[in-house]
């Protein structure tokens, strides 16, 4: 049975999303709310320091859909945030190359 960390096994059920701001909506105020709550894990914050617009973060898969309804019901206007799944990004999406 191979060998897992603690950090590993105490959070299994996370996964990782991004939270987009759009058209200049304020992350940092959604980062404010992030640093204390304990369900909430910002791994890294893209864009410049004093007005990011997306976040990576580590949360269940409950709470991404949480958010997401608050997203979609708070704001004006709506749709201000959003949150999707973090996907892996591939170069050619492993379609065959095609050349030019």
């Amino acid at each position: 049975m191979p060998e897992t960390s603690s950090a590993t096994q105490a959070m299994p059920d996370k996964a990782r999303f991004l939270v987009h701001a759009a058209r200049g909506a304020p992350l940092n105020d959604f980062l404010t709310v992030a640093a204390t709550d304990p369900e909430i894990a910002v791994v890294d914050v893209i864009g410049p320091l004093d007005r990011p617009h997306t976040a990576v973060v580590e949360i269940s898969p409950d709470k991404a859909r949480l958010l997401d309804q608050h997203f979609r019901t708070t704001g004006t206007p709506t749709h201000q945030l959003t949150i999707e799944p973090d996907q892996p990004l591939s170069m050619f999406d492993n379609r065959p190359f095609a050349p030019l």
